[in-house]
């Protein structure tokens, strides 16, 4: 990683397959503390939460660990702290606190 990218690793505790990483935006002095994915639940429109669970190596990465899919349109519930866009179906948005 860069000094303006940092690794983002994503932790699924119930299916580890789903694990993955992303290469993200450097947008603060702390990571952040939750990070939104676009995601289905049921064949429906929904995102996928995942929270910080290790910050340890920050700058250079961070860990987050699934807690939730939510049914409804990502972009409806975008918190404003956070927003990045890298595509279809990567990390569009997350939160500082």
């Amino acid at each position: 990683m860069s000094e303006e990218t940092w690794r983002a690793a994503f932790v699924h505790p119930q299916h580890p397959w789903r694990d993955f990483e992303r290469a993200l935006p450097v947008c603060g002095e702390v990571p952040p503390a939750a990070i939104r994915r676009p995601g289905s639940l049921a064949g429906m429109p929904a995102f996928d939460i995942y929270l910080l669970s290790d910050s340890s190596p920050w700058p250079a990465a961070s860990t987050y660990t699934y807690t939730q899919s939510v049914l409804g349109d990502l972009r409806d519930h975008r918190p404003p702290e956070f927003s990045i866009d890298l595509g279809d179906d990567a990390v569009v948005s997350g939160s500082a606190e």
